[in-house]
């Protein structure tokens, strides 16, 4: 890489991410080559992670409230990310593309393996099979994206969306070479399912607006890392547009 080069992608890398990392840490990257543009592969498909009342609590409330409540959840922070999966949803149905749910399994699924999920969080113990109060269960995707006809939606037990699943036939099958990849967490199973299929050698967006977490230094993280090593993060307008333009493509 040229002097010059060099310089124009350590700006880039500054103008993106600046505003969350010191620029020395930039420099560094930049210097390695990472945050190289990906781009965007000609067949993607939507994957909405973990979208559920477990996660987004059942109302916007404060995050320490809402963790309170429901020791799973991101409070006002998803619901926020939530009008920006809508646009994304409606995008990629209007384009008719694969639109992709996950939830984790519910503890009262006969399926369901705990494995160590209880050896990392303290409050382990609340997880219980017995159903949620009131017409909703914490592992319902939530009202307002709610799964339409013809949607997949996968039902896992781990952090990925791809593991012990049948995503990856699944996406075989309707010739998908790449991923859009919105929900929560970022830092959790975000993270997870976009190193999975960047390790399937699919193409993977990951579209910031759209993705929450509980606190904001693991999130900006991940985003981070996914964005120099395993995919492109960009903006909701810039993943709306260019769901957009597949649409002259459907026939």
């Amino acid at each position: 890489m040229t002097a010059r080069a060099m310089t124009q992608h350590t700006e880039k890398l500054a103008d993106k991410w600046g505003a969350h990392f010191p620029a020395a840490e930039l420099e560094v990257l930049a210097a390695a080559g990472y945050g190289a543009r990906m781009g965007f592969g000609e067949r993607p498909a939507l994957l909405v992670v973990d979208v559920t009342y477990s996660f987004c609590g059942t109302s916007p409330m404060p995050v320490l409230d809402a963790v309170r409540a429901n020791r799973r959840s991101c409070g006002a922070w998803a619901w926020e990310a939530v009008g920006s999966m809508r646009r994304l949803i409606d995008a990629a149905r209007t384009a008719q593309l694969p639109v992709v749910y996950s939830t984790m399994l519910d503890p009262g699924d006969a399926a369901y393996e705990p494995g160590l999920w209880g050896a990392k969080n303290a409050r382990g113990k609340e997880d219980s099979p017995a159903p949620a109060a009131g017409p909703r269960r914490d592992n319902d995707v939530v009202d307002d994206i709610r799964p339409a006809p013809g949607d997949l939606v996968v039902a896992k037990g781990k952090p990925s969306i791809f593991h012990g699943t049948n995503l990856l036939d699944h996406l075989i099958a309707r010739g998908v070479d790449s991923l859009i990849i919105c929900g929560g967490t970022s830092s959790g199973c975000v993270y997870a399912s976009a190193v999975d299929g960047f390790s399937h050698n699919l193409k993977v967006t990951v579209v910031r607006d759209a993705c929450f977490d509980r606190v904001e230094t693991p999130h900006w993280a991940s985003l981070l890392d996914i964005d120099m090593k395993y995919g492109d993060v960009i903006g909701i307008d810039e993943a709306v547009a260019h769901l957009g333009g597949l649409t002259c493509r459907v026939s």
